[in-house]
């Protein structure tokens, strides 16, 4: 039998057809932009553009010549940075935004930050929280203009980079947290993805806890495929402290089986911003730690099991 040349051409296009069908049906559904839309998305992407400008233009070259001189570990330009945007997202969000009580306390050195990932104002998101860490990315960001410049200022990593274990092993031992989204990229159906090892196999081998961390709303507030901001609730509620279990084979997988579980859980249960989660007592229920036996918390990174 012979096949016609035009027959693998028309296959071709046939399972391109199936793989957009794919993508559309599995993308979430896309909101209805009105007037009010449009203006509230200038005015915060005019604020993100005008901060980002100061912190890179205005800012940059005396934050540059602090880090090579005093700071290379480059603590004082993510706490800039963590200023600039923690005053602009309230601003901007007010009541809208809602950051859970949690006892930050009851973590004695660098902890490993995990969240889901469904919108670009995530990492904006985690920076409400405490803890100053370095952020694990995707390479993209660091190819924007300015963008770039002040990701790299800031110490985060680069997936993309060779040593990123390394680096971020260094990064705890030195004392700096990790904040990672190992679905690795935003979740366009805005359902839960599925989890890489690598964030848990780092926060293993430095023997540093794991904090899962829900983010409700930024996947509404920021769509997937819109660039539009729409006004809606986000809350930003850590779940629990988990140390990783060095008797088993293989910690890392039961970590993040773990962590993917607390996360799953909290976006299927639904934000609860007003609401505390209460003791027997009355009294705020304190953080949940999440096995039996607590590994010793080592400051210093080291692995005892190799």
């Amino acid at each position: 039998m012979v096949r016609s040349v035009e027959e693998p051409f028309v296959v071709w296009c046939g399972r391109m057809a199936e793989n957009v069908e794919t993508q559309l049906t599995q993308s979430a559904p896309r909101r209805a932009v009105t007037l009010r839309v449009v203006l509230r998305t200038i005015m915060v992407l005019s604020w993100f553009a005008a901060y980002l400008t100061i912190l890179t233009l205005i800012l940059g070259p005396f934050l540059w010549v602090w880090c090579r001189l005093f700071d290379n570990q480059r603590r004082i330009v993510r706490k800039l940075v963590r200023m600039f945007y923690r005053q602009g997202m309230r601003g901007y969000c007010g009541k809208n935004m809602q950051i859970k009580e949690f006892n930050w306390s009851a973590i004695s050195g660098p902890c490993m930050i995990i969240a889901n990932h469904q919108s670009a104002i995530d990492i904006l998101l985690m920076f409400q929280l405490p803890p100053d860490g370095r952020c694990w990315s995707k390479d993209w960001p660091f190819h924007q203009p300015l963008l770039g410049w002040l990701m790299s200022l800031s110490g985060h990593l680069r997936v993309d980079q060779p040593d990123i274990m390394d680096r971020a092993i260094d990064a705890l031992r030195q004392g700096q947290s990790m904040y990672v989204f190992p679905e690795g990229t935003r979740s366009r159906s805005l359902k839960l993805g599925r989890f890489h090892e690598g964030a848990f196999l780092v926060a293993c081998k430095a023997n540093v806890p794991v904090v899962p961390v829900a983010i409700h709303g930024s996947g509404e507030c920021m769509p997937p495929g819109q660039l539009a901001v729409f006004d809606v609730p986000l809350l930003v509620e850590p779940l629990g402290i988990l140390y990783p279990d060095q008797t088993l084979a293989h910690p890392q997988r039961e970590l993040k089986r773990q962590v993917r579980s607390m996360i799953s859980a909290a976006l299927a249960r639904g934000p609860n911003p007003t609401g505390e989660d209460k003791t027997d007592n009355g009294l705020p229920q304190s953080p949940t730690v999440v096995q039996s036996s607590i590994a010793e918390f080592n400051t210093a990174g080291e692995n005892t099991h190799g």
